[in-house]
């Protein structure tokens, strides 16, 4: 059954009568809001995740999640992650084995019309697919008004603003949207504010040093932030900048699951990494594994709430203290 994507968002109890899902194509962001609220809405059920290779290597693993009893609830909801026609067989053998108690929801890339696995959720009435296209401007103003609902000081300066510095791409939103609530907890924008929180400049010689840095090129920050002038008003985009790149370099950790291969991984990404900023990213990969790069966003984090509570402290000395951290962790073994 071909559903609406939009229509989804809108009431996401329409999946309920379905036994499966298929959700595919190229916005990231789509995916991501009906997943977590798919979790947030059965938050009783037991969540099991599975990338397409795991279910590739065993062929089993799927049919015997949908059999075995959980211990911890009745329900289940299983995900299956970067889905393509390589786990049909798969795929159709467990939707023989029929259960209420148990949905599965596939997450798949574009998938082009021949595709037997969107044929297959096409055709049948009980499985829906429906497709994640890229957003427009008009869907993208309705998304964040609607996330922003409640709130003081939106307007349309703000959402253009958002629109304008993700390059439209609600994956990038979604991420703003958090520092937002997690900021103006009383739900009062002020512009001033949100300037300081939302990543919205380019500094090119900050991304230098951001780079050298989570490489460990110890020497070369040494230099660096002997050179540069980090100042204090500007903390909270250093902090931002630094966030964001690790958060990507965790993504492809775990996205590099399923291909085993950087570089593979690099193309598959969304949104996709500029060709000249690759042989970075695969430098910083190599000196990173996804248990520094976690230890690494706690002391982002750390060091941001550090800064938010004492008004007073030398903002720009911490930021050093926190490349040089970063630097240096960069730079011992994984």
């Amino acid at each position: 059954m071909i559903l609406k994507s939009y229509i989804i968002e809108k009431d996401l109890n329409i999946l309920d009568k379905y036994q499966a899902v298929l959700m595919y194509g190229e916005n990231e962001g789509i995916k991501d809001d009906v997943r977590n609220e798919l979790k947030a809405k059965n938050k009783n059920s037991e969540i099991i995740n599975f990338f397409e290779n795991e279910i590739i290597k065993n062929k089993n693993i799927l049919y015997e999640s949908i059999n075995n009893r959980s211990l911890f609830s009745e329900k289940k909801i299983i995900f299956i992650q970067f889905a393509t026609d390589k786990i049909l067989n798969e795929v159709i053998e467990s939707l023989e084995k029929e259960s209420v108690d148990t949905k599965i929801v596939i997450i798949a890339d574009n998938l082009d019309r021949k595709s037997k696995l969107r044929i297959l959720f096409e055709k049948e009435k009980k499985l829906a697919v429906f497709a994640c296209y890229q957003d427009n401007d008009r869907s993208l103003i309705d998304y964040i008004n609607k996330e922003l609902a409640g709130y003081k000081g939106v307007t349309g300066e703000l959402v253009n603003m958002m629109i304008s510095n993700s390059g439209s791409n609600r994956k990038i939103i979604q991420n703003e949207l958090l520092k937002i609530k997690n900021f103006f907890l009383e739900k009062i924008i002020k512009k001033n504010q949100l300037l300081e929180i939302l990543n919205i400049k380019n500094d090119i010689g900050f991304d230098e040093i951001r780079d050298n840095a989570l490489i460990g090129r110890k020497n070369k920050i040494n230099k660096l932030l002997s050179e540069t002038n980090i100042l204090n008003e500007e903390s909270f985009f250093y902090i931002n900048n630094l966030n964001y790149r690790v958060l990507k370099l965790i993504e492809i950790e775990k996205m590099n699951k399923m291909f085993n291969s950087y570089e593979q991984t690099l193309e598959k990404i969304k949104p996709p990494i500029f060709w000249k900023d690759k042989s970075i990213y695969l430098e910083q990969l190599k000196k990173w594994n996804l248990e520094k790069l976690n230890r690494a966003a706690d002391k982002i984090g750390e060091t941001e709430v550090l800064i938010r509570k004492n008004s007073h402290i030398k903002k720009d000395v911490i930021i050093k203290n926190l490349i040089i951290a970063l630097s240096n962790e960069a730079s011992t073994s994984s």
